[in-house]
């Protein structure tokens, strides 16, 4: 096993619990090696992809939705696919969340240490890019990508919703084609969603219905609305019923593309990706992760009801 873990990520949070992790690790016969990320750009992407084209059975990410995203991308860039962890260190840790993973570190290793896994789907980004929770395109979802790592340590998911409400003045709609399956969109919309799970934000109401290894992305955009309108449409996301909006295209779909003339911001799982144009493709149970099957099943079984 090769730990990598974001020494940053939630005030230093896996610095605390390192020791205790190994030590449980080691006395599950793990081998196990600990890396640290750098200062240097995708310095995690680097070394979960030099830990796959090693061989490693493991790679755990131990960080938040940052850290995971690049890992996954080091896997997927290898030949080869070793098992994936997470240990939740993060600020909201939506992937986490989708997999029941619980935000106490020893709790979320018990996964790893019970050696349970489950495929998952994976989004894959023009040629060579991936994500694991979600895509995103829209002015106010910048908010996932541009609130400092400082500002997180010391706010925490109020981070967000503060720099959520200074943004909301500025927002303006962005015109855009939106290719889904076979269907096409075109004209101004408030932001875009490519979900692989139900969990976005720390928020688990944006899309309920979406699971994370049902060979589909779910597809949620939100067309140009007043600001009253957007208003209520947050009510209706916390109600959960915001789906059936006559303001909101929803969809299961297997690929999606995005082209705008305007700038049109991409990121996924909470990085920033790069302008459209972005061809997105699903590909399913590309991974193996540890996580309860029972946890996952009593999930869904909540969701539906």
């Amino acid at each position: 096993m090769v730990l990598i873990y974001n020494p940053a990520a939630g005030k230093n949070k896996f610095r605390k619990w390192m020791r205790v992790i190994e030590e449980k690790l080691v006395a599950a016969d793990f081998n196990v090696t600990l890396v640290s990320s750098t200062s240097e750009p995708k310095s995690v992407l680097k070394l979960a992809k030099a830990a796959a084209d090693s061989g490693v059975q493991t790679i755990v990410a131990a960080g938040g939705d940052g850290t995971v995203n690049e890992v996954v991308n080091g896997i997927m860039r290898s030949d080869k696919r070793p098992v994936l962890g997470i240990l939740p260190m993060g600020t909201t840790n939506d992937y986490a969340r989708a997999l029941g993973v619980n935000k106490n570190p020893l709790d979320a290793l018990n996964n790893i240490l019970n050696r349970e896994t489950v495929e998952i789907d994976i989004g894959k980004a023009n040629q060579d890019e991936f994500f694991i929770n979600n895509a995103a395109a829209g002015k106010i979802t910048e908010i996932t990508y541009a609130v400092p790592e400082t500002k997180k340590n010391r706010y925490g998911r109020l981070a967000y919703l503060l720099d959520g409400l200074k943004m909301l003045p500025k927002l303006r709609p962005t015109n855009v084609e939106i290719t889904f399956d076979s269907e096409r969109f075109s004209g101004p919309i408030l932001l875009c969603f490519v979900n692989n799970s139900n969990t976005v934000g720390g928020l688990e109401s944006l899309c309920p219905p979406a699971k994370i290894n049902d060979g589909y992305f779910d597809l949620l955009i939100l067309k140009k609305v007043s600001p009253a309108k957007l208003f209520s449409f947050f009510l209706l996301l916390k109600r959960g019923t915001h789906l059936e909006s006559p303001h909101v295209i929803y969809r299961q779909v297997k690929n999606v593309t995005l082209e705008s003339r305007d700038d049109l911001n991409i990121s996924y799982d909470g990085v920033y990706g790069g302008l459209a144009p972005y061809e997105l493709e699903i590909l399913a149970n590309a991974l193996q992760v540890f996580a309860s099957k029972e946890t996952l099943r009593s999930l869904q079984k909540k969701k539906n009801q």
